[in-house]
């Protein structure tokens, strides 16, 4: 679409207002103090340079907008749909960057700043899982840039997440867990724990103001879990979760869980400590959930839904010891049948 030109009067005089779409098609607008015939061969220069850079013959426009209120607008309008916890961890991650990197303009930022600032942050101690979430976050970023047309390029788009060596699933032995719960001097978290282990859970999916008493449909003898990016699930409720959240509901609980995030991790750790339970957290009490149904026969896929895990093969990934070894029983169950037809020869 050509560019429109309208004479308008403005505190600085006359002027002539260019309406144009600019390379990626946003409308802008620029008011000139010339002549009609002037603002037209401006407009037709506008015209050429943006033909040139679709065909790749001159080079885009850089973004001139500074890193930090890039930043700021991102939190405010691109993260609606995240927890608060990770918008949080998100914006650990941005003040990282631009202490590596300066307040600059977006446009100016370069994969080489970006790959020595992971460098950096390996270097500096963090893992490579957590250097690896903190890419993921900054391409995220960047991306969301390029869908706003402020930016046309991302500069992490290229750039490798650190290897990482895989460590096997922490989760609970049936006497860790009855060790874990033998320490447990409070009946709020020895509920709360209990919840976890018969529920799966992630961290958040079980406290105020997440989880609330509509979340539990008794009748139905399910709870209703809201997970990543609020994606819902349904896990029914055992005799052992329906015991508990019946009773917490007649005890009058404005919640079933109200526990103040920072505070129950806390707790929890160190009812693990006081049980000398080593290399666990809450989240272990989820992963226990799978591989106590796993050990039980249960099948992967169903184990998967209840985790409200994105694919199958994430579960699988996280509980592959457990499925090796039941897969070598299942095959040792052959010896019974060809050693009977030996028998009968």
């Amino acid at each position: 679409m050509m560019a429109n030109i309208k004479e308008v009067k403005t505190k600085n005089g006359t002027g002539q207002k260019i309406q144009y779409y600019d390379s990626n098609g946003v409308r802008k607008s620029k008011t000139v103090y010339v002549s009609r015939k002037e603002a037209e061969k401006y407009a037709a220069r506008l015209e050429v340079k943006k033909s040139l850079i679709k065909a790749g013959l001159a080079p885009d426009p850089i973004s001139t907008m500074p890193l930090e209120r890039a930043v700021d607008e991102y939190i405010d309008k691109g993260t609606r749909s995240k927890a608060a916890e990770t918008i949080k961890r998100e914006e650990k991650v941005y003040i990282s960057l631009k202490a590596a990197i300066g307040n600059i303009q977006l446009g100016k930022i370069t994969p080489k700043q970006i790959e020595k600032h992971i460098n950096d942050r390996l270097d500096s101690g963090v893992s490579p899982a957590g250097v690896g979430l903190e890419l993921r976050t900054i391409k995220a970023f960047f991306n969301y840039q390029i869908k706003m047309k402020s930016l046309n390029t991302n500069p992490a788009a290229g750039i490798d997440s650190p290897k990482q060596v895989l460590k096997p699933i922490r989760f609970l032995t049936r006497e860790e867990v009855q060790d874990l719960l033998d320490v447990v001097d409070d009946p709020n978290y020895k509920d709360l724990i209990l919840a976890y282990l018969n529920s799966g859970a992630r961290r958040q999916e079980l406290l105020a103001e997440k989880f609330t008493w509509d979340n539990v449909q008794f009748k139905l003898k399910r709870i209703k879990l809201i997970g990543k990016g609020d994606k819902i699930r349904f896990v029914p409720m055992n005799k052992t979760l329906l015991e508990i959240l019946k009773r917490r509901k007649a005890d009058g609980h404005e919640f079933p869980f109200q526990m103040d995030y920072h505070w129950m991790f806390k707790k929890i750790k160190g009812y693990y400590e006081d049980a000398e339970i080593e290399n666990a957290n809450v989240h272990t009490l989820r992963k226990t959930f799978g591989s106590l149904l796993i050990a039980e026969k249960v099948d992967v896929f169903r184990v998967s839904r209840l985790l409200g895990h994105s694919s199958v093969t994430v579960t699988q990934s996280h509980y592959v010891d457990i499925l090796e070894d039941d897969l070598a029983a299942t095959v040792c169950k052959l010896d019974l049948i060809f050693t009977k037809k030996k028998d009968q020869k």
